[in-house]
């Protein structure tokens, strides 16, 4: 079946929220822009319409890059949306409540599809060709906490901020913004990339664990040598010698694969690389229950 087709029904809730957004966000901002000089307005809606193509074709695209895009952009158009509400009310634009709540409601809509899992997991399957299925990983809780929330405000800031900047013609400071705000986003957008290129895989003979935020080479637990593979015991002893934990202690189930031998695991660690061998497993999927069906699909053991 062709990758279009698979996609799963909040992938194309997120399309068809994005494609209105014009009416609900756009709307409201046109309604602010329209107390600024026309030059401004101008500028700062071609902008608005051209972060609203990129995301549109990145809903379309399915790759880990578009799926990142999606959710740097999905909670800014909240962003977007509360600003010109705010904006309106300062200028004395004629902004009506009820468009200003159905931008903020849409945006809020639309923000909370594109975090879902089930749309993470569409959009990176986009890479899985023939008998083979992608599923993100959990995100590892010390990150969920505050690194991602401050990168994906300075990939915001670093774009919004030079647009604003050249539609007021303030032509120094936009240049300055420009290069540091540019430079900033795109280190962020490169670290929250590595977000969305944590994934199990199921292949033919098993599935790999593939997340090089915790180990440095991604790693295949074959099917004829896993024993068992379900819920981990909420007992379980993590300082054993043949275990090895890569759920980055993220919130949420965890799941934990058994193996009939052992299999070579490199942690990303401080220091001098060590190369583990483990018989079992910790990992952390954004739908564990929908892996374990996968996993009962392809016959490998419960």
């Amino acid at each position: 079946m062709g990758a279009s087709l698979r996609a799963h029904p909040t992938l194309w809730l997120m399309r068809l929220l994005w494609l209105v957004m014009p009416w609900s966000v756009g709307a409201a901002a046109a309604d602010a822009l329209s107390a600024c000089s026309e030059t401004s307005a101008r500028i700062l809606s071609a902008e608005l319409w051209a972060a609203w193509a990129l995301v549109m074709t990145a809903t379309l695209v399915r790759r880990p890059w578009a799926l990142t895009v999606v959710r740097i952009a999905a909670p800014a158009s909240v962003a977007v949306a509360v600003g010109a509400v705010v904006a309106a009310a300062a200028w004395d634009a004629d902004l009506a409540a009820p468009r200003a709540a159905a931008a903020i409601a849409g945006a809020a809509i639309a923000t909370a599809v594109a975090l879902l899992p089930e749309t993470g997991n569409s959009m990176v399957d986009g890479l899985s060709y023939g008998n083979e299925r992608r599923m993100l990983l959990r995100t590892p809780f010390l990150l969920a906490v505050a690194p991602i929330p401050l990168v994906w405000a300075a990939v915001v800031a670093g774009i919004v901020a030079p647009a604003v900047l050249w539609a007021v013609e303030q032509w120094i400071w936009a240049v300055v913004a420009t290069v540091t705000g540019l430079t900033a986003a795109v280190l962020g957008f490169r670290s929250l990339q590595q977000l969305a290129r944590r994934w199990v895989v199921f292949v033919p003979n098993g599935f790999v664990l593939h997340d090089r935020m915790a180990t440095r080479e991604p790693f295949l637990l074959r099917r004829a040598d896993i024993a068992s593979l379900g819920a981990a015991p909420a007992d379980i002893d993590l300082a054993a010698d043949d275990l090895v934990d890569i759920s980055g202690n993220a919130l949420g189930p965890v799941l934990l694969a058994v193996l009939n031998g052992q299999v070579e695991v490199v942690p990303r660690t401080t220091g001098t690389a060590q190369v583990l061998s483990v018989s079992r497993v910790l990992f952390s999927p954004t739908r564990p229950g929908e892996m374990l069906a996968e996993a009962a699909r392809r016959r490998i053991p419960r």
